[in-house]
C-alpha cells in the first residue's frame, strides 16, 4: 500500500530534519537549519492500486504539467546529493534529469520505515547513482508559511520504488547570479532543488540564527547537510564560491552546500560525503547499548539491540520510550523513537524487549528509530533497573558524568528547588539541575515554587535544546 500524501499543512524533509525532541519543551522546535521540524507527512494510507501510474520527467513535474498527488515514474534520472536522515530515520536526497538544466532537479523524501529498509538492504541511493523512482509527486507548503510559495517533492513509501540501475556523472552545476535566487528571485522556481553554482560571493550577514548565513544578493546559504553538528561559519567579508541544491522552506528560498567540498574560500570541517564511491551503510545485526553510548558504533547503522528492560511509559506524546541493559550502569541506556507509533505500540516498565532500527546521533542525544511494526518485540519481562543515586552537579549541563548516565534511570536525592518553571514548563533544582515535563500533560506537571524540597526525584536523564534534562516518569518519581 502507497500513502497519499495531503499537499496542504505540510512541510519539506528540511522542515522534518530534526525535531523529535526528545525532551518534553513545549515549543515547537527551532534547532538545526532554519525552521526544523520532525513531522512527518500526514497520510491518508489510501491503496493506489490500479489507480493510473503515470511516466513523466522532472522537467513536467516542475512546469505544473503533471496533476500533485498523482503517483509517477521518472526514469533514468541520478542522485546530486547524499541522502541525509533525520531524527525520525526518514531521508531526503536530490536527484536531477542527466541533461540538467533549467526546471531539472526535484528532492526525494523517504519514509521513516522506507529508508530502515533501505539501510538493511543497503540500498540507500548515493551520489551518481542512475534511478529509476516510482511515488506521489506532492507540493509541498510549510504549515506557518503565509506565501504562495510551493516545494515539489516525490514521496517514497516502498523500498522497491528506487530502483538503482546503473551510475551515471551528474549534470555541471550552472552558475547564477545569487539575486536570481535568493527570494523574489527571478529564477527561483527555474532552479528549485537543481545543484547550481554561485561564484565570488561575500558573506554579508555571518549569522542569521538556525545555523544560515548571507551572502551577496541576499541569498540564505542553508546547513542541512551538515546536521546535527551544524555547518561552517564563515566570518563577514569572507568570498566564497558556494554550490548545492537550491530548496524552500519557511518562507525563503536557500542554497544548501552538500559538503566541504562545496565551499571554495574557507576551510570547514563535516558535511555529508558527495564522493560517489561511498558505500552504503547496511544492518550492523546485534549490538549492546554500551556499544553505542560509548562509540563504537557508527551513526547511521541499522541496528539490533537484544533483551533489554524498558524502563519508562511511552512520553506523552507517546512518540518514544527508554530502555537499559539489565546490568545497568554507566552507559547503560538508550532512547527509542519510535516516531507516529505505528500499530499503537504500547511497551511498559518491565518489559524485556529487542529492538530493530536505525541508530543516530538527534542533537547529541543517541537514539533507536524503531520505525515500522515489528521493530519492536516484547520477549519477556523482567526487574527495572534500580534508579542510580547521582549528585545533581555531576548531571547537570557541563557534569563530570552527564554523558555517562544518558538515557539511565537516576535519582538525586534531598534536593531544593532554585529556579519556578520558564515558558516551556522546566524547572531547576540544585546546582543547575533541569526538570523536564517529557512524560506529562502540561495541567498534571508540578510548578514548584523555589525553596521546596523533594527527598528525591528520579527519572532517565535525557538532552535536548543543548541542555541535560531529569525527566520523571510519574508524579511518583517526584517524592515531596
Amino acid at each position: 500500500m502507497r500513502r497519499l500524501v495531503p499537499c496542504t499543512a505540510l512541510c519539506l524533509f528540511a522542515c522534518n530534519a530534526f525535531n523529535n525532541t526528545t525532551a518534553g519543551d513545549d515549543a515547537t522546535a527551532t534547532e538545526g537549519t532554519a525552521g526544523t521540524t520532525d513531522t512527518p507527512p500526514t497520510t491518508t494510507n489510501q491503496p493506489t492500486d490500479g489507480g493510473g501510474l503515470q511516466d513523466t520527467t522532472i522537467y513536467d513535474l516542475q512546469q505544473d504539467k503533471v496533476t500533485p498527488n498523482t503517483l509517477v515514474r521518472v526514469k533514468d534520472v541520478v542522485v546530486v546529493s547524499p541522502t541525509k536522515f533525520s531524527g525520525s530515520g526518514a531521508g531526503t536526497v536530490f536527484i536531477q534529469e542527466l541533461d540538467g538544466g533549467e526546471y531539472s532537479g526535484i528532492q526525494l523524501y523517504i519514509y521513516p520505515d522506507t529508508a530502515t529498509e533501505l539501510m538493511a538492504q543497503g540500498k540507500v541511493p548515493k551520489p551518481g547513482d542512475k534511478l529509476t523512482v516510482i511515488g506521489e509527486y506532492v507540493e509541498y507548503k510549510a504549515m506557518d508559511d503565509t506565501g504562495t510559495e510551493t516545494f515539489s517533492e516525490i514521496n517514497i513509501s516502498l523500498p522497491d520504488d528506487i530502483m538503482i540501475t546503473g551510475t551515471a556523472d551528474a549534470p555541471t552545476p550552472p552558475v547564477v547570479s545569487p539575486p536570481d535566487i535568493a527570494n523574489g528571485g527571478a529564477l527561483t522556481e527555474v532552479w528549485e532543488s537543481v545543484v547550481v553554482t554561485v561564484e565570488n560571493v561575500d558573506v554579508t550577514n555571518a549569522d542569521l540564527g538556525f545555523g544560515e548565513f548571507e551572502v551577496t544578493g541576499g541569498l540564505r546559504i542553508d546547513d542541512l547537510f551538515f546536521l546535527p553538528e551544524g555547518g561552517p561559519k564563515p566570518p563577514m567579508g569572507t568570498t566564497l564560491t558556494l554550490t548545492g541544491p537550491l530548496l524552500y522552506n519557511f518562507g525563503n528560498f536557500k542554497l544548501a552546500p552538500r559538503s566541504c567540498d562545496d565551499y571554495v574560500g574557507f576551510e570547514c570541517e563535516g558535511g555529508s560525503t558527495t564522493d560517489t564511491d561511498t558505500e552504503t551503510t547496511g544492518p550492523m545485526g546485534a549490538v549492546t547499548i554500551f556499544d553505542i553510548q560509548q562509540g563504537m558504533v557508527p551513526e547511521g547503522n541499522v541496528v539490533t539491540v537484544e533483551n533489554v528492560v524498558v524502563t519508562s511509559p511511552l512520553t506523552f506524546k507517546k512518540d518514544g520510550f527508554f530502555v537499559q541493559d539489565p546490568a545497568g550502569g554507566e552507559y547503560s541506556g538508550i532512547y527509542v523513537y519510535i516516531n507516529q507509533n505505528p500499530d499503537m505500540l504500547a511497551v511498559q516498565p518491565g518489559d524485556v524487549v529487542t529492538i530493530n532500527g536505525l541508530y543516530t546521533e538527534f542533537y547529541d542525544m543517541s537514539q533507536i528509530t524503531a520505525g515500522q511494526a515489528g521493530d519492536v518485540i516484547v520477549t519477556g519481562t523482567d526487574a527495572v533497573p534500580s534508579p542510580i543515586v547521582v549528585a545533581p552537579a555531576d548531571i547537570a549541563t557541563g557534569g563530570a558524568m552527564a554523558e555517562n548516565y544518558e538515557s539511565v534511570l537516576v535519582s538525586v536525592e534531598n534536593v531544593t528547588v532554585a529556579a519556578e518553571a520558564d515558558m516551556f514548563g522546566e524547572w531547576t533544582i540544585d546546582d543547575g539541575l533541569r526538570l523536564d515535563d517529557l512524560f506529562f500533560a502540561t495541567a498534571d506537571w508540578p510548578k514548584p515554587m523555589v525553596g521546596d524540597t523533594f527527598t528525591s526525584i528520579t527519572g532517565p536523564l535525557v538532552f535536548s535544546f543543548e541542555n541535560f534534562k531529569l525527566a520523571p516518569r510519574t508524579a511518583e518519581d517526584l517524592a515531596p
